[in-house]
């Protein structure tokens, strides 16, 4: 099994007025963890068409269930989504959900 590299800076998302611990957690990423996310947001969404807080939802829960080998942040979800809606793996459905605060939010499929 091949050790995991560090992703190159251009690949990383810090502000150069980013606190310390935000370029630390950068630099803790590696290609193999956002491939891994990216994977499993992709498999995900083939199940079911979600929101980005349904799949954080499905996330945590992946998580408890061991289902993942490593847990990620809301943003990073969200992140790892966006990625794969660059590529067009993921896109927009035209439809809408409602957020536990009542407002408006996408929902994303896979792309087929």
């Amino acid at each position: 099994m091949s050790v995991p590299q560090p992703i190159p800076r251009p690949e990383r998302a810090t502000r150069s007025r980013d606190p310390e611990t935000s370029h630390e957690a950068g630099e803790s990423i590696t290609a193999d963890a956002l491939t891994e996310l990216q994977s499993w947001v992709s498999v995900t969404l083939r199940e079911k068409a979600r929101t980005d807080g349904e799949l954080v939802a499905a996330h945590a829960l992946a998580v408890t269930n061991h289902e993942v080998n490593r847990p990620a942040t809301p943003q990073r979800i969200r992140t790892a989504r966006k990625e794969l809606e660059l590529r067009k793996l993921v896109y927009f459905t035209g439809s809408f959900d409602k957020t536990g605060f009542g407002r408006r939010t996408r929902i994303w499929g896979v792309a087929t």
